[in-house]
């Protein structure tokens, strides 16, 4: 079937989707999260083929989905997402006026590299267009395309909608762009990179019509150690773990520790970048040309240590160690891999570095009660910085839940949205305030 069909179904689709309760709505993401734990064996090892992930990476993976489905099935069935605000007697000559929330129409959703099942072509993005009464087409990552076979064969029969509920579409950068000028998309989903949100971007705004872009990007996520932390021994390899975890493929890695200057700040650096060199080799990372951006960081970034040696295709892991002054251009970038950059800087310029750095998804803080005054004064640079702060934590593993929020300033995502937790579905709703409507003619 032509893109051009698929689309058009999607927009027949989405009348009958806008009538749907939230009741409706939350039985068809159940369907869909039991319809993807009966596949589970072969979606995962597809997943496991195509990616180089771990069982265990895939399989809480899955479970992640499902629980996301679900979630959000229950946050519609009780009406929490569409609240009715009334104005009773507001309008001219005395008319009531009364406000709801409807579904965008239908949304093109990109499936992420990193995370195959959570944000694949049946992610967040999808459970959340869904949960919102809208029809989605998913455009599979060209990197796992039996993934996205899988998963669209398990699930599309157990939606139970009309024909262009759920649709999903392969193809390289043209598919892309031209399911984003396809007249009938009203949204866009989208976890990548940030050249990629943005050709998005750019496509949705030169439509005749342009749509929002909702491209969450990666980030750089930077860690600030505070002096009470230094002597816990706990942080080297706990910060390490997070660097290296799934390759470092994530996008809430650590990529630029932050610690004191000083004989203390400069033995816990090194003791990071140790954790982090003592990490085995990877055989492989997502792509070819990941690997090869990896490796390439690794022949021209300053100071770096790392001993192991990768395959062709693999990575190893290593630290780049800097002065804090020295922090710069490539320095701040993210770079995606098992790498961290490890800068010392006297505490008190914390927040002027902090000041230097771009939009984040997080930013971290590692400290004790000693630390409170500094930390009170490095707050809002961080607040105006990142879209999640964690205090004595790492970032990566997000909570799927009411409160989070993954998102944050450019380049992280393209706007003030979340993309995990039950407040995605908000970017797939519009307001339509109804004036002086009969009663009669709302049932």
């Amino acid at each position: 079937m032509s893109l051009e069909s698929i689309t058009a179904q999607a927009a027949a689709a989405a009348r009958e989707l806008a009538t749907w309760s939230g009741q409706r709505r939350r039985d068809a993401l159940h369907a869909a999260a039991e319809a993807l734990e009966a596949a589970a064996g072969p979606i995962v090892d597809a997943a496991i083929a195509e990616t180089g992930l771990t069982r265990q990476r895939l399989e809480g993976e899955l479970a992640r989905t499902t629980g996301q489905l679900r979630l959000l099935g229950e946050f519609v069935a009780a009406g929490r997402d569409r609240p009715v605000v009334r104005s009773d007697g507001a309008a001219p000559g005395g008319g009531d006026i009364v406000a709801m929330r409807v579904p965008i129409g239908p949304v093109a959703v990109f499936a992420a590299s990193n995370f195959p099942l959570a944000f694949g072509v049946l992610g967040g993005d999808t459970a959340s267009a869904l949960a919102a009464g809208c029809p989605v087409v998913a455009k599979a990552h060209p990197a796992q395309p039996e993934t996205a076979r899988l998963i669209a064969e398990a699930v599309t029969p157990a939606l139970g909608g009309p024909a262009g509920t759920f649709a999903v579409v392969h193809g390289g950068v043209e598919v892309s762009l031209a399911l984003v000028r396809a007249p009938q998309i009203r949204a866009v989903g989208f976890t990548g990179s940030a050249a990629g949100g943005r050709a998005l971007m750019d496509t949705a705004a030169a439509r005749p019509d342009p749509i929002p872009v909702y491209a969450e990007m990666g980030a750089l996520n930077p860690v600030f150690v505070f002096p009470s932390a230094l002597a816990d021994e706990r942080w080297p390899g706990t910060l390490a773990a997070a660097v290296t975890g799934s390759a470092g493929q994530l996008c809430t890695k650590p990529g630029l520790v932050v610690v004191p200057a000083g004989d203390a700040g400069a033995a816990f650096a090194d003791r990071l970048a140790a954790e982090v060199a003592a990490t085995p080799a990877f055989d492989r990372l997502l792509t070819p040309a990941m690997a090869a951006a990896h490796a390439a960081w690794r022949d021209r970034a300053p100071a770096t240590e790392g001993a192991a040696t990768a395959p062709e295709g693999g990575a190893t892991p290593f630290a780049v160690r800097v002065d804090g002054a020295a922090l710069s251009g490539e320095l701040l970038d993210e770079h995606f891999g098992p790498t961290v950059v490890i800068a010392q800087s006297a505490v008190d310029g914390y927040g002027d570095l902090a000041a230097r750095l771009d939009g984040s998804l997080t930013a971290t803080v590692l400290a004790g009660e000693g630390d409170d005054d500094a930390v009170r004064a490095l707050l809002p640079a961080l607040v105006d910085r990142a879209g999640r702060v964690i205090y004595n934590g790492v970032p990566t593993g997000v909570a799927v839940v009411d409160a989070m929020q993954h998102g944050g300033p450019w380049p992280a995502a393209s706007g003030a949205f979340t993309s995990v937790g039950t407040g995605a579905v908000e970017r797939f709703l519009r307001t339509v305030a109804f004036q002086n409507l009969p009663e009669r003619l709302t049932r």
